[in-house]
């Protein structure tokens, strides 16, 4: 079979995947589920051969992602059931002042996105933007700017956020070193596309007095009584599983004698620190919460299931790929190109971004095209994941629930919370990739990239 018809019969399978999801509404992990069997079909896998390659991808893709995923996801709840989401927050606004009000909702943003899902964060945390609008009289689009992008940029860039996890996993790198350096790239992309972004958006736009729903200060003095952890036990348990993580990546070149232990503390996609910080967060926020544990851990396993699925259909897709020599043909047609595999990485995944609008299937999808692309071209992994995370930030577009949680909350309507929350991410992901690109002209000398 012909090497031109191969990658035809993979684009026919992309754009069947992009009508089902944009045009029939079709639930992502059935779009992705059914390319692979037209996939396979088009590039005639032998019939004896599918069923096999299906769900051995499936089940590869959950064997390295389930548990840790379903890890994460329980310390994400926990935090945000005994206020320690709310508590950060408020010792972030305390430190920074009013007159860098903005600049702390970037970085409260920022750092409760790694454990928390974005969408419930910014539930949770809008009633700030809101009050600090009131406060400074400022409008209120600086402080969902600052809040929405900093939340945006962590969920697709920082592990344990189950999209660069899976996309870790994937390309298969050490996770230690990609969040070090993903932090790096996500701190420079937080800060101009949520902070500077957001003060522009202020002098372009007045103070407005919002109407507020006496429902909320109703139930915000109900809660005032209930008993909340601190700000220092808040940040220690959201930060703990990547000071874990960390600890593990760098130990081997402090204490050399010390390398199993960090293999076992940091490897398998950080299952170990994950772990401990439940097993920490069980027992240091168990007097903040009154349901029962039990429930808690039901109720977010029922939450994570749709995810879950959609991660090991995508698994299912990559190994049809990887089975069916799509790899072997992409690696030819780039040869040809001579285009940078970093560069074609970002605007695949953007493009997949903006038209499927799930961050989380742009991510996988594009892992799964590129990595025996790049590994063949002896592209360096963490760059490569770098570039697709920092991708997936960008045109966030309506077709993201993101945008209408945006709009809705604020009720800031459809042009400012494209020009606010979409401009925003945008400039975030390009700011990124530029850091990116300066990360890998230096990466001959730099730690864990070379």
């Amino acid at each position: 079979m012909s090497q031109t018809w191969i990658i035809g019969a993979f684009l026919i399978s992309m754009a069947y995947m992009l009508v089902t999801i944009i045009k029939f509404k079709m639930n992502a992990f059935y779009s992705l589920l059914s390319g692979s069997f037209i996939l396979a079909f088009l590039i005639r896998m032998p019939l004896t051969d599918i069923n096999g390659a299906i769900t051995g991808g499936f089940a590869g893709a959950l064997g390295a992602l389930g548990i840790v995923v379903a890890l994460g996801a329980i310390l994400g709840s926990l935090l945000s059931m005994s206020g320690a989401t709310e508590q950060l927050a408020a010792g972030v606004l305390r430190a920074a002042g009013k007159e860098r009000s903005s600049l702390a909702m970037n970085i409260i943003g920022f750092i409760i996105s790694i454990p928390v899902y974005m969408g419930s964060a910014y539930i949770i945390l809008n009633p700030l933007c809101k009050n600090l609008s009131k406060d400074t009289k400022k409008n209120v689009i600086v402080y969902t700017t600052a809040l929405s992008i900093g939340l945006l940029v962590t969920h697709c860039l920082v592990i344990p956020t189950p999209g660069p996890l899976a996309v870790a996993n994937t390309l298969g790198i050490d996770i230690g070193w990609f969040i070090l350096y993903a932090l790096l790239v996500s701190i420079a992309a937080s800060l101009t596309g949520g902070w500077l972004y957001g003060e522009f958006m202020g002098k372009k736009y007045p103070y407005e007095e919002l109407i507020e729903d006496l429902k909320e200060d109703t139930a915000e003095a109900t809660d005032s009584d209930k008993k909340v952890p601190s700000f220092a036990l808040s940040v220690s348990l959201i930060l703990l599983p990547i000071v874990l993580i960390l600890v593990g990546t760098v130990l081997p070149f402090i204490v050399p004698a010390a390398a199993p232990f960090s293999a076992f503390l940091s490897g398998n996609s950080g299952l170990v620190a994950l772990l401990i910080s439940d097993i920490v967060a069980f027992v240091a926020l168990k007097p903040y919460i009154d349901t029962p544990l039990s429930k808690i851990i039901s109720k977010t396993f029922n939450e994570q299931g749709e995810m879950l699925l959609i991660l090991g259909a995508g698994g299912a897709y990559g190994s049809i790929i990887s089975n069916g020599g799509v790899g072997d043909a992409l690696v030819s047609l780039l040869s040809s190109w001579n285009i940078s595999v970093l560069i074609l990485a970002f605007i695949l995944c953007i493009l997949l971004r903006a038209a499927l609008g799930s961050a989380t299937v742009a991510l996988l999808t594009t892992a799964t095209i590129l990595g025996p692309v790049a590994s063949e071209m002896g592209t360096n992994m963490i760059l490569l994941g770098l570039s697709i995370c920092v991708a997936a930030v960008g045109l966030a577009l309506p077709t993201d629930g993101g945008f209408w949680l945006v709009e809705k909350l604020d009720n800031l309507g459809f042009k400012k919370t494209l020009i606010s929350f979409t401009g925003g991410a945008t400039i975030a992901s390009l700011v990124g990739f530029a850091v990116v690109m300066i990360l890998n002209a230096c990466a001959g000398f730099l730690p864990g990239l070379h």
